[in-house]
């Protein structure tokens, strides 16, 4: 996989607004991956990003409920690991997840590597 370089990271929001709203989605379109939305979510601990669809029946995982480092699809409750996107439960496959960086109180993302083209 590329190593991610400056362009491959977006600025989405600051990190107050993510911990005040627990939840946000964003769409941002990469020059190599096209549209993406995506959603960041506040844990109580953490940041995280995922793709914003389940893979079983494109939930929108934004509007799903939020708990001990998980997201529950809000269609099935299929349960996904806010760090991996791994599917806890085994319902569905995994969902992308995206490194997320805290700089200067700014939230930013790193869009996918190559390899997910």
């Amino acid at each position: 996989m590329a190593t991610p370089n400056e362009r491959d990271r977006f600025e989405l929001t600051s990190l107050d607004e993510v911990k005040r709203r627990r939840t946000l989605t964003f769409d941002f379109r990469h020059p190599r991956f096209g549209l993406h939305e995506i959603a960041l979510f506040w844990d109580g601990e953490g940041v995280y990003a995922l793709d914003n669809a389940c893979p079983h029946m494109f939930g929108a995982l934004s509007d799903g409920m939020v708990r001990r480092g998980e997201v529950h699809c809000p269609l099935h409750g299929a349960q996904f690991d806010l760090r991996t996107g791994k599917c806890i439960d085994l319902y569905t496959i995994d969902v992308a997840a995206y490194a997320v960086e805290v700089r200067d109180g700014m939230v930013w993302v790193t869009a996918p590597g190559e390899t997910r083209a």
